[in-house]
């Protein structure tokens, strides 16, 4: 039994008419009782009492007519229900992100966004590349932001933009030397209170795997560990240290004063930020759209 000699069925049954039902359907009339037949041929009964004045349903006829009603109505109701599943509509999504990407890039990419989507509710949660990396893997988050690829079966890499990591130096009397220079070298910087991140941190294992390029390690500079980046800039700005940092971090600081960067000439600390995922994840419309929206944002205007 199928759908289309259901509906050819019920049609004739309510028009009373083959010829009626074949204009309704826009199918030819042989074709209508072509469908009648073989309906009835699978029931094994007649549908219809094919009289000389009207066309009536038999018994069996009447009770097939009342399900078909019912079984084409729930076929209309679950394609409804099924487009509407397909279609972005309230929704509660978590994105990790390391801390750079959480705490000075995503947030205006969320807000863009929610303009479009004011029903889907973006919750950011700030972890470092290796347990944004671990969630996606695992389900726990369907997209994140990292600066370091931690590579585990299925998860996807796409690059978002580039990012730079410089030294940021406080504008003290001690650090004048450092402050009359356009950049500065490993061995300018060597003996330095340096005030690093978390093993673990994006920023971190970039800087740390520059170094070992250049046949050197965090072991030439005294070493301070913070587990946050605003606690590490007002640190720097208060005199306690220098910091390898990331551009978008200091930006604000930057801009008024604040605190002066300079390049490190022996290192490439030029990075990406990546948007991960997970390629045997079904994402919902919402999750979709938004991964989608994340790559292709205008990040640097």
């Amino acid at each position: 039994m199928e759908f289309y000699q259901l509906e050819a069925f019920v049609s004739v049954a309510a028009e009373r008419s083959f010829s009626r039902a074949a204009e309704q359907l826009y199918l030819s009339q042989p074709t209508v009782s072509a469908h009648i037949k073989s309906l009835e041929k699978e029931l094994g009964t007649s549908l219809f009492d094919r009289g000389k004045t009207e066309l009536k349903l038999t018994g069996a006829g009447s009770v097939l007519y009342r399900f078909a009603r019912e079984m084409l109505a729930l076929r209309l109701s679950a394609v409804d229900s099924i487009r509407d599943s397909s279609e972005i509509g309230e929704e509660a999504l978590t994105v990790a992100a390391s801390s750079v990407p959480c705490q000075y890039l995503l947030p205006r990419a969320i807000a863009a966004f929610k303009e479009l989507h004011n029903r889907v509710n973006i919750k950011l949660t700030q972890k470092n590349s290796k347990e944004t990396c671990e969630d996606v893997f695992n389900y726990h988050v369907p997209v994140g932001v990292v600066g370091e690829k931690i590579k585990r079966p299925h998860l996807e890499f796409a690059p978002l933009l580039e990012d730079e990591l410089v030294v940021a130096v406080p504008h003290k009397q001690h650090y004048s030397e450092l402050l009359a220079k356009e950049s500065v070298s490993l061995n300018d910087l060597s003996g330095h209170k340096m005030l690093l991140r978390e093993p673990g941190s994006g920023t971190r294992s970039h800087f740390e795997s520059e170094l070992v390029k250049a046949n050197a390690s965090t072991e030439m500079f005294q070493v301070t560990i913070f587990d946050n980046q605003e606690t590490i800039k007002q640190a720097v700005r208060q005199g306690l240290g220098l910091t390898v940092i990331s551009r978008y971090v200091v930006s604000d600081y930057l801009q008024f004063g604040i605190l002066a960067t300079r390049s490190i000439t022996d290192l490439n600390l030029k990075r990406s930020f990546y948007l991960v995922s997970h390629s045997k994840r079904i994402l919902s419309p919402a999750s979709k759209a938004l991964l989608d929206h994340l790559k292709t944002f205008p990040w640097e205007d």
